[in-house]
């Protein structure tokens, strides 16, 4: 059974954003994305996607997932990455359209970007102190030379934010190169010749 993909998309949406919030808050408050949260993402999609997706499309989602899941891995035993955020992207890979992975993976490095950042600010004015305190993030930023960034962080707002771009409230997806092409929005607009 396929539904309609504007109500796929929804569903998605509904699916992946409370693991996306759950794992954000984890690996801000224990530096850790915990396994049974990538598991219960990974069985969400398993039992969503089979109902709401193509057997091709699924498949191919699948197969996208196990990549990134090697290529996490890969940079996790080289110490680029931690081992929650291999897994937490693997699962996340299963909601992404193939169709979008340039566009995805462009918010990916913008929201981690502005995680660093926006983590770094607040860590600094400390007026969340009296609520983050014990939280492990902001102990390792004030304590440790190793400066470790909960990447859960940035990868759960670019998932969220790709979700809602799907469902239109940002903006529409329906091919990577509506994203791509941000010319009409750079340039200045073409002024008619035979109007002057």
């Amino acid at each position: 059974m396929n539904l309609d993909i504007t109500y796929t998309n929804y569903i998605f949406l509904a699916v992946a954003a409370p693991f996306a919030l759950w794992s954000a808050w984890s690996d801000l408050k224990f530096m850790k994305i915990p396994n049974i949260l990538v598991l219960t993402m990974t069985g969400a999609f398993l039992i969503s996607g089979a109902i709401l997706l193509p057997i091709d499309v699924y498949l191919w989602r699948l197969l996208g997932g196990f990549i990134v899941l090697v290529i996490g891995f890969t940079l996790f035993s080289l110490g680029g990455v931690g081992g929650g955020d291999a897994k937490f992207a693997a699962a996340m890979a299963l909601f992404i359209d193939h169709a979008h992975i340039s566009v995805f993976l462009f918010e990916l490095s913008l929201f981690a970007l502005l995680g660093v950042i926006l983590h770094k600010i607040v860590g600094k004015l400390g007026f969340m102190n009296p609520i983050t305190d014990n939280w492990e993030s902001w102990r390792i930023e004030k304590t440790s030379k190793k400066k470790n960034f909960p990447l859960g962080l940035g990868m759960s707002a670019a998932l969220i934010f790709y979700q809602l771009s799907v469902v239109g409230l940002f903006t529409t997806l329906d091919a990577p190169a509506d994203m791509l092409d941000a010319s009409d929005m750079l340039l200045p607009p073409q002024l008619d010749s035979s109007t002057n």
